[in-house]
């Protein structure tokens, strides 16, 4: 529970809410595990966020859930920001060529996050560790960081995961609606094609168990950047996939937005059999504010159902392993009472009234993720201490190539039993 005696007052004191969650918003941030808002300029004006009188977060983006006096009214503290490149009608075909157009999409709405962040200074400050949250909340601020929503942004490559690291990705969801040639997706239209994960897949969330260190010191050379862990968020993926990686994970994951299935059964909730494998991973399920995740017809969705949802998990594996996810600019309707970012005093005391108490709703507003977030730090420590080397493994279905003189050819020898080294074909003659 917070501090009470807390000589200084956030600026949050001053709004017109609940005393009780005025108490808890005193030392604990509230943490939104997913907000799609960087799709919003990408798709509307092509990624261009400067000098746009129509993308003002500080004057307030009407066309979208979020801006900056919504985010002020609604007591946000921290936020993952998802950056989110839908799937390519040939996306379930790994080997098709598309896959790079996702990818430089992907890293153009990455730095394009970052440079929205970067434009209101004044509210917003990047940060990638979790050291920094509650930092930047006593400053006033709203602390940033980046998650990925879906692996098929990174081009059948661990490489590219790596890759997002560097430019402050801080947690990566295995799939979104399509399979991809890491996991499956609970929502793909041809069904699962690797029975959970794919051999790249295991070898990927080690590879993200372990990034950290000596990828961020040669981070250092053009950006200011603290080793902190990439968490992997299992929102999206099948049954199959979730059980698999709690299985495999040896650092705590996250549902950055996902509902249960025991209380609405739709393909992406989680079932309960799952929910039981989290608490032994230390990680959590962030509920979030769908109406189809709620409800068979969205207009049908309401507050209540939400908080069935969350009661549910805090239920059955504890108030350690609930969180909010809200899913906000990344979906078509919204739910009356959460319509937009400035809906969190009402939620958060719904969650007080229905009986939570203050302790309970710190952990589930930011406590519990901040505790993951550094458990995925700890291993990542860990892991280092021990040596544990980069992943070099790759896609089945890679191809490689070679040199002719000109361009790329399809590598015609790959055990070089030619002896033609880098090249493909035979070298020019020396004068």
């Amino acid at each position: 529970m917070a501090d009470q005696t807390s000589p200084s007052e956030h600026p949050y004191q001053s709004l017109d809410i609940d005393e009780r969650v005025k108490r808890v918003l005193q030392d604990m941030p509230l943490f939104d595990g997913h907000n799609d808002l960087p799709q919003q300029p990408r798709c509307m004006f092509q990624g261009k966020i400067h000098n746009n009188e129509k993308f003002d977060l500080r004057k307030g983006f009407q066309r979208g859930m979020t801006d900056i006096p919504r985010l002020r009214e609604g007591a946000v503290g921290a936020q993952f920001w998802s950056v989110c490149v839908p799937c390519l009608r040939s996306a379930e075909n790994f080997s098709t060529p598309e896959y790079s157009d996702m990818a430089r999409d992907a890293i153009e709405q990455i730095e394009m996050t970052r440079r929205m962040v970067e434009s209101y200074s004044d509210v917003f400050e990047l940060i990638s560790e979790p050291a920094d949250v509650k930092r930047v909340y006593a400053s006033g601020k709203i602390a940033c960081s980046i998650g990925v929503e879906g692996l098929h942004m990174a081009g059948n490559s661990i490489g590219i995961i790596r890759a997002f690291y560097l430019l402050g990705v801080r947690y990566c969801t295995l799939t979104h609606l399509c399979n991809n040639a890491f996991a499956d997706s609970s929502t793909s239209k041809i069904g699962p094609v690797h029975g959970g994960l794919s051999s790249l897949g295991r070898s990927a969330v080690k590879e993200m168990n372990r990034l950290g260190r000596e990828t961020w010191m040669f981070a250092l050379h053009f950006a200011d950047f603290s080793p902190p862990g990439m968490i992997i968020d299992l929102s999206h993926v099948t049954a199959d996939c979730a059980r698999q990686v709690l299985e495999l994970s040896e650092a705590p994951v996250m549902f950055s937005h996902s509902n249960v299935q025991a209380v609405f059964d739709c393909a992406r909730n989680v079932p309960d059999d799952v929910l039981d494998l989290v608490p032994a991973n230390n990680g959590i399920v962030m509920v979030t504010f769908v109406p189809e995740h709620c409800a068979t017809k969205r207009k049908d969705a309401t507050m209540d159902m939400v908080l069935d949802h969350l009661f549910h998990v805090a239920n059955r594996i504890g108030w350690d392993h609930v969180g909010l996810g809200s899913d906000f600019d990344g979906i078509a309707s919204v739910i009356p009472g959460l319509e937009d970012v400035k809906c969190y005093p009402a939620l958060m005391k719904a969650i007080l009234d229905r009986g939570a108490t203050e302790e309970q709703l710190a952990k589930c507003i930011g406590g519990n993720i901040l505790r993951v977030w550094q458990g995925v730090v700890d291993k990542r420590d860990e892991m280092k201490k021990a040596g544990v080397l980069p992943v070099e493994d790759v896609w089945e279905g890679r191809q490689w190539w070679r040199y002719d003189g000109y361009y790329q050819m399809p590598d015609p020898d790959p055990e070089d039993k030619l002896g033609y080294d880098w090249y493909g074909v035979p070298r020019p003659d020396e004068d």
